[in-house]
């Protein structure tokens, strides 16, 4: 039994054994950097190579939080050509009262399957599926569609492409419904390898989602999002965008239609962003890492945020502008001082028939009586600017 960080990499049939299996997300290097983890430990049982074959074994544990690890066998059977190498994957879960589960629940001992195929140019082609699964008791049940996943990746410029389609869920637990149908994902990579984080673009995409208990019901039908993260020319700094919308929402007895919500972040400082992502886990250390980050500046725009609601249409776009600079060790303690370091704008406007709704009349009332909103042309509407700590609120200047 060898682990990994023990194999001799410089033995061409253990480099082409891991070049066929490895995962397409990173380098061969970084991933066999990455397989030496507290958290995943990868043993190599065996390694058996004819002239075009091989055959390897080897075992995953998965650390689980509160439980037993999560401990699976692995098979590869590897094909050798002149130009490529291609292997076909088996797994099968040490604990075999689980193994039996999930055979039963998707009515085959062979219900994972996984193919992967990488060229002398560093072209890594890979497929895995999962057949329909089905599971019926008394009181709770379970379906879920067929899944597949395609990924691309090339080992010399960092890309990765994936594709996952899956017919979805149907389930029911303590007279809970949930459901959800049709899902896809598109997603592309390029890693930036100095500063850990990945350039992106992101399609998803939901058919329908449905949660319903206690008499109440929840519904989303034709969710779409869309995405990406881009890094400046300069190398310096971060623009992201992200697009979402949801045809119709129900919510009860009430419909909302048309919803959309579009954000975008821009300038965000790559090396502060990079020092926030390696300090997740130590909420100091993010809390600190994520001042540094504000402190450096940031350009904030909701371009859109727009709903028809059963009281009439909603809509709103903000525009801020936060300057590098900000004090650093207060900004987290008092947002307020955000205030003399931003430029920007809010536009809203909301229905006037809320004033009829129980639940917001006395905050709408409130706020009309304070000027904050206005009623125009059956609506009623907050228009703000905030330049260099002055206050504007519908044409009213407001003391700081």
């Amino acid at each position: 039994m060898v682990h990994y960080k023990y194999l001799n990499l410089s033995d061409p049939a253990v480099r082409e054994y891991l070049l066929c299996w490895c995962s397409s997300r990173k380098t061969l290097h970084e991933q066999v950097t990455q397989l030496d983890s507290p958290d995943v430990d990868v043993q190599l049982l065996s390694y058996q190579k004819s002239f075009f074959h091989a055959k390897a074994d080897f075992k995953v544990s998965i650390s689980m939080p509160e439980r037993p690890p999560l401990e699976l066998n692995m098979t590869s059977d590897i094909t050798h050509y002149p130009y490529k190498a291609s292997s076909v994957n088996q797994m099968q879960l040490v604990d075999k009262q689980l193994q039996e589960t999930l055979n039963s629940f998707f009515q085959t001992e062979h219900w994972f399957n996984s193919k992967e195929e990488i060229n002398l140019l560093g072209k890594v082609q890979g497929s895995l599926s999962l057949p329909k699964g089905v599971y019926q008791a008394a009181q709770e049940s379970l379906e879920t569609g067929a899944l597949t996943l395609n990924y691309d990746y090339d080992l010399n410029n960092h890309h990765s492409d994936l594709n996952l389609q899956w017919g979805g869920f149907h389930g029911v637990v303590d007279n809970e419904h949930f459901a959800a149908d049709d899902i896809a994902i598109f997603a592309s990579f390029i890693t930036l390898e100095a500063a850990h984080l990945v350039d992106y673009q992101y399609q998803a995409s939901i058919d329908q989602f449905q949660f319903e208990a206690a008499g109440k019901k929840l519904a989303l039908q034709q969710v779409n999002l869309t995405g990406s993260s881009t890094t400046t020319d300069d190398r310096l700094s971060l623009d992201s965008q992200n697009d979402w919308q949801i045809k119709t929402i129900h919510n009860g007895p009430q419909v909302f239609t048309d919803s959309e919500f579009s954000l975008a972040l821009d300038k965000l400082n790559l090396a502060a962003l990079s020092h926030l992502k390696r300090n997740l886990d130590d909420p100091g250390l993010m809390h600190q890492a994520f001042a540094d980050l504000v402190s450096l500046g940031v350009d904030v725009h909701i371009k859109k945020l727009t709903s028809k609601t059963p009281w009439g249409e909603v809509n709103a776009n903000l525009s801020m502008d936060i300057q590098p600079n900000v004090g650093l060790k207060n900004v987290m303690n008092n947002p307020l001082m955000l205030i003399d370091y931003s430029n920007g704008s809010l536009d809203m406007s909301l229905p006037q028939a809320l004033l009829g709704q129980s639940d917001f009349t006395g905050l709408l009332q409130v706020a009309l009586s304070n000027g904050i909103l206005a009623q125009q042309q059956g609506k009623l509407r907050l228009q703000a600017t905030l330049d260099r700590g002055e206050l504007t609120i519908n044409d009213r200047v407001i003391p700081m």
